[in-house]
């Protein structure tokens, strides 16, 4: 008996438009899918399924309202499923926010093959491999664990720089932590750049055996190697026109980078087991945890290549390095979960919220979104306390004689007004003007805030 079919649902009720069509007509090249197109406005049903679905791609509207309403009520009804929305091009800056919150990842108009094709093999490899249907499991490896959400000033001016970058289309390389948001702010270039219509293709890369990366990279011709019975495209086809994020670029081996090296000098690569000679017109992209410079001076990585791949550098900062932002984080994280378990009731108490701000995050934003979730899974406590957390609790936080409300939100308050003026003061050159222009302050009130904890000019 062969293995039972994976049931993907697509709803379209763009009256007369194809997408739908499409999609179902790129995903039954696949026959382990079981495809249902369904035409008909999807908050008009009852959300309830024959089959339930491993995959649901719907198509938003491009008002944010009605997108959010419908990601939200599917989130609700079935928050172990896969979402892969699709959106037209110009509707991308739109529903940004709504694609964050709620989403897995999300394709972007004009449609392409290969890349659908991808992203649903990547989306339910991850499902599985991650055991997705685990509420203590489930967010590990989603998009929604990097998302770019903050007013730290250095986060600001991060995210300001990204039309930029994309306008420009230098090499980019991202570096930060794990779990800081690096494949989402990639993905964000892209849809930035003029190749938003073209594919974006996720690479792991330290997940291509070394002996495979000209294979996978490249493609190969048929006999090429033992076990190479067809012809295979490989990733930089693929990606055509479009995008190829590189995450964890420093794994790749040193022949592997030489290979690399000289597609990203010239576009041109050859198939494995070919002499003829392409060409590809390929952004890349690339992202480490690690410091290059350091990997170049241990000789593990190549100079040359590192220079090539750093034309543009982006650093995102580690969750400790902007404290200020944890209070945003956990409220939007906290309305996420606590929508999909509808259960709005609960709350975190205001020293709970103290020690999260106090905890160091080694594992950043995806470390955060991770707690929020195992707390609305998990605890049964109507009001969360420092005890309930499952983080160790700076002993200042712990349970001693306990502020009142007031007290308690007035320090909370005070940390993160201090924080944020040491930060924008700090970004600003100590320039006060422009850190109340920034903070959307008169320079009056600015000042006077500034005089408060003492800052001074930096």
């Amino acid at each position: 008996m062969g293995q039972p079919r994976i049931v993907i649902e697509i709803f379209d009720d763009a009256h007369g438009q194809s997408i739908g069509a499409e999609i179902r007509a790129i995903l039954e090249q696949e026959s382990r899918y079981e495809i249902c197109l369904i035409e008909e406005p999807l908050l008009d049903r009852t959300l309830g399924f024959e089959t339930r679905p491993e995959l649901i791609i719907p198509l938003l509207p491009a008002s944010k309202q009605s997108a959010g309403k419908l990601l939200g009520a599917l989130r609700a009804k079935y928050a172990d499923t896969i979402l892969l929305p699709v959106l037209r091009l110009e509707d991308f800056s739109n529903l940004l926010d709504e694609l964050s919150l709620w989403t897995d990842d999300f394709i972007v108009t004009p449609l392409r093959a290969a890349e659908v094709l991808e992203r649903v093999r990547r989306l339910l490899s991850q499902s599985r491999q991650q055991e997705r249907h685990k509420p203590d499991k489930k967010g590990i490896d989603t998009l929604g664990l990097t998302q770019l959400i903050g007013e730290d000033p250095a986060f600001v001016a991060l995210r300001r720089k990204l039309p930029l970058v994309a306008r420009h289309e230098a090499q980019v390389l991202l570096s930060g932590e794990t779990g800081t948001g690096k494949e989402l702010c990639a993905h964000a270039i892209h849809y930035l750049s003029h190749r938003a219509g073209k594919p974006f293709l996720s690479v792991n890369c330290g997940a291509i055996p070394p002996e495979l990366f000209e294979s996978e990279f490249f493609g190969h011709q048929r006999g090429a190697f033992t076990g190479a019975w067809v012809a295979q495209t490989g990733l930089v086809k693929e990606a055509e026109g479009g995008t190829l994020f590189l995450d964890e670029i420093d794994s790749l081996s040193l022949a592997a980078q030489v290979k690399l090296l000289r597609f990203i000098e010239d576009h041109t690569y050859h198939w494995l087991g070919s002499a003829k000679e392409r060409h590809a017109d390929v952004w890349i992209i690339a992202a480490t945890n690690l410091d290059l410079r350091e990997k170049v001076r241990q000789g593990t990585f190549r100079e040359d290549l590192f220079f090539r791949l750093a034309v543009m550098k982006l650093s995102l900062p580690p969750l400790r390095e902007r404290r200020a932002d944890i209070p945003l984080l956990v409220n939007h994280f906290w309305l996420q979960y606590a929508a999909q378990r509808e259960d709005s009731e609960r709350r975190l108490s205001p020293r709970a919220m103290e020690a999260l701000c106090e905890y160091s995050w080694p594992g950043n934003v995806r470390e955060l979104q991770n707690v929020i979730q195992q707390l609305i899974v998990l605890s049964d406590a109507q009001t969360i306390e420092p005890a309930d957390l499952p983080i160790t609790v700076p002993v200042s936080i712990k349970p001693t004689a306990e502020p009142s409300f007031n007290q308690a939100r007035a320090r909370i308050i005070a940390n993160f007004e201090k924080t944020y003026l040491e930060q924008l003061l700090l970004f600003n050159h100590g320039n006060i003007s422009r850190a109340a222009k920034e903070a959307k302050k008169d320079r009056r009130t600015f000042g006077r805030l500034v005089k408060k904890y003492q800052l001074g000019r930096c």
